[in-house]
């Protein structure tokens, strides 16, 4: 038992959820509504589908590795994953003018923290 990459699925599933839940109302529907094209609206409605799922098939990886006590490339990708994420995310909210305009770095770094300290400390 992996309680580092546990806990980094833990987080990769709340990632997913804030995904799926809250960010429908906050930000899906009103961008959804703000697009006239049915084209650009599919394609918006197709990568939020992509992103939930992604979110949580990490989770889940991550909670089979954890729970396996493994740690392999599958758990390094994960962790560079949502490290990608959390910089993409900062430097934007950044741009935006501060450091908490877009607060989903957080948890993103906290993911990929998480797994990689799973990752090192697995046999």
């Amino acid at each position: 038992m992996n309680w580092w990459m546990l806990a980094g699925s833990l987080m990769a599933l709340a990632c997913a959820a804030g995904h799926a839940v809250v960010g429908l109302n906050m930000f899906y529907r009103p961008i959804r509504s703000a697009i006239s094209n049915e084209l650009h609206a599919g394609v918006l409605t197709g990568m939020w589908h992509l992103i939930t799922i992604n979110f949580t098939l990490s989770a889940l990886a991550l909670l089979v590795l954890g729970a396996c006590g493994r740690h392999d490339a599958a758990a390094w990708l994960i962790a560079a994953e949502f490290a990608g994420f959390a910089v993409v995310y900062l430097v934007i909210s950044l741009r935006l003018g501060g450091v908490l305009k877009l607060f989903q770095w957080i948890p993103f770094a906290s993911t990929a923290i998480l797994t990689a300290a799973g990752a090192l400390t697995a046999p």
